[in-house]
């Protein structure tokens, strides 16, 4: 869900904001995707250890987004290389998408949720 998102935010980005609208549409897709992809990506490496693994590994993971997401904003505080709303609004969408793609994958996998 989130890929398609993505390009239409951009498209949006550059016809409303022009190419500050473009450039930060681009970076808040690439930091969506990249956001989610780490989060699954950990999720699979931790997929085999202990519920207590799988936790550490989450908010690991969380925690390090936060964080660089935090030095992303402040280092580009004020700046005019890129529009702030349209880097927020397709940062928001992506992650959205994301979210949603991974709750229709986990509904439709049919995991059993005991283990007996």
């Amino acid at each position: 869900f989130s890929v398609p998102l993505a390009v239409a935010a951009v498209v949006l980005g550059a016809v409303l904001r022009g190419t500050p609208g473009l450039v930060g549409a681009l970076l808040g897709a690439v930091l969506g995707l990249a956001a989610g992809l780490v989060t699954t990506l950990v999720m699979r490496g931790t997929a085999r250890t202990s519920p207590a693994g799988v936790m550490i590994g989450a908010m690991t993971s969380l925690a390090g987004k936060i964080l660089l997401l935090m030095v992303f904003l402040v280092a580009f505080r004020g700046t005019t290389l890129f529009d702030n709303q349209a880097f927020g609004f397709t940062l928001l969408a992506v992650t959205v998408g994301w979210i949603a793609g991974e709750v229709v994958g986990f509904v439709r996998a049919k995991a059993p949720v005991l283990d007996l």
